[in-house]
């Protein structure tokens, strides 16, 4: 037997469910939390209505009136409630994911990989069996009289996705920039502050070099030590470590830490979990496998199949991911990289005249983008363009776009981005073309 008739038979067995459930339970009350969050913080306002621009991944995705958009946050919140309790899920999900996906495309200031990861697993969740255990229906249905199971694939699908994350993070880190000049580890652990919980033991000499090593085979070993029976149990405490550190020492993951201790849990069998232990010590007469339509099983292999392949398009782009992030996102490239924007200038120029006028870019764009700008080439573009159409509304028969943007790269000298004498309104970005106009990577100190 080769090894894709070993997977097929594997992915094909028949296995108790109710880890299914409880990762549905934890999954939409910290999905319900974030909504909570969204609203509180009242992201409608800051994010899509005060920025005068947005920077957009397609020019056909606008914002929505804003009255729409809190409809549609208080939808979802009321999707995270219907997906708890494993009513109308299937519905739920869907909607969940496809309002989270519409909400992140708006604009490239919100975007974070954990955020990504939230939609997919919404995605993905809405194809397995989650609802049949461990649910309100449950309780409406007759006594059970069949021990209800479901083909592995349900629960291996759901791993996959955090076996991405965690490996191909791994990945993104094979690189001089981590390996031999230990960036942006080091980096982060000299502005660390000194008053920080874990100053004491990140300011060690032999801090960076652990975390840089630790880390790398951390992510590359993790998903496949939850796998094994025999080194999952012991996996725990690094994984917990390494989560709760994240937490203490980056303020930009959120609850993103939270969910993946406690989303671990979908790596266990039932018998190995006390809560559902006693669940799979009933055993009944019959068995009932909870089959899915062979369409969705396609649908699946193609995403899988786009999931595992995607990340990897910056490696055939002619752009330095890392310095310019293009193909970044989407990727699982988190941390890779740190910047500290130390100048963000724009001017915009009236051709036929020739009056040059500096712009308070902070007028226009909110702090989460103005973050993008400081990173992201395409998004200076962006600003530009936006900068072109409202010089143009006020009047401007030809108005040029000029920027100076300095970063310091990975905790090396201040350096420019873009070119600043280049005219960047009318630049059209092709990630598949060498951009002429951003500077080279600098160079070590």
């Amino acid at each position: 037997m080769n090894w894709s008739s070993k997977l097929r038979t594997y992915l094909s067995e028949s296995i108790p469910g109710h880890v299914l459930g409880l990762f549905r339970i934890i999954f939409g009350c910290f999905m319900a939390y974030e909504m909570v969050d969204y609203i509180q913080i009242d992201l409608v306002t800051n994010a899509f209505v005060l920025p005068k621009i947005q920077l957009e991944y397609f020019e056909f995705i606008k914002p929505l009136p804003a009255g729409v958009l809190q409809a549609m946050l208080y939808t979802m919140l009321a999707c995270t409630v219907l997906i708890v309790l494993g009513v109308l899920f299937r519905p739920a999900c869907f909607v969940f994911a496809s309002l989270y996906l519409y909400f992140f495309l708006l604009d490239k200031g919100i975007f974070n990989n954990h955020l990504y990861l939230f939609i997919l697993l919404a995605f993905v969740l809405g194809f397995t069996h989650a609802n049949r255990f461990l649910s309100l229906p449950n309780l409406w249905r007759k006594p059970v009289t069949a021990d209800l199971m479901v083909h592995r694939w349900e629960i291996f699908i759901l791993q996959l996705h955090f076996a991405i994350v965690y490996f191909y993070g791994g990945l993104a880190k094979i690189n001089p920039e981590w390996l031999l000049h230990f960036q942006p580890v080091k980096h982060m652990i000299e502005v660390y502050p000194d008053n920080g919980p874990l100053a004491g033991w990140l300011k060690l000499g032999f801090q960076p070099a652990l975390a840089v090593y630790g880390g790398l085979v951390f992510d590359l070993a993790v998903p496949f030590l939850l796998w094994w029976k025999r080194t999952r149990l012991w996996t725990l405490l690094p994984l917990l470590y390494f989560h709760i550190s994240n937490s203490l020492t980056f303020n930009d993951i959120g609850i993103f830490p939270f969910i993946m201790m406690a989303t671990t849990a979908i790596f266990f069998e039932v018998n190995e979990l006390p809560v559902l232990r006693n669940l799979a010590k009933r055993k009944h007469k019959n068995i009932e496998l909870l089959e899915s339509p062979a369409s969705a099983k396609r649908i699946l292999v193609v995403y899988i199949t786009f999931q595992l392949l995607f990340p990897f398009r910056g490696l055939f782009l002619p752009n330095p991911v890392n310095w310019t992030m293009i193909a970044n996102r989407f990727s699982w490239r988190m941390k890779s990289q740190s910047r500290e924007i130390t100048e963000m200038v724009f001017t915009i120029q009236d051709g036929p005249t020739g009056q040059k006028m500096p712009v308070d870019i902070n007028t226009f764009i909110n702090t989460m983008q103005i973050n993008v700008v400081g990173n992201d080439v395409a998004a200076v573009v962006s600003v530009a363009k936006g900068l072109a159409r409202l010089g143009r509304e006020q009047g401007m028969a030809d108005p040029l776009v000029h920027a100076s943007i300095k970063v310091s790269w990975n905790g090396r000298p201040a350096a420019n981005t873009v070119d600043p004498a280049v005219e960047l309104s009318k630049i059209v970005v092709n990630p598949f073309e060498k951009l002429d106009w951003v500077m080279p990577v600098p160079a070590v100190k």
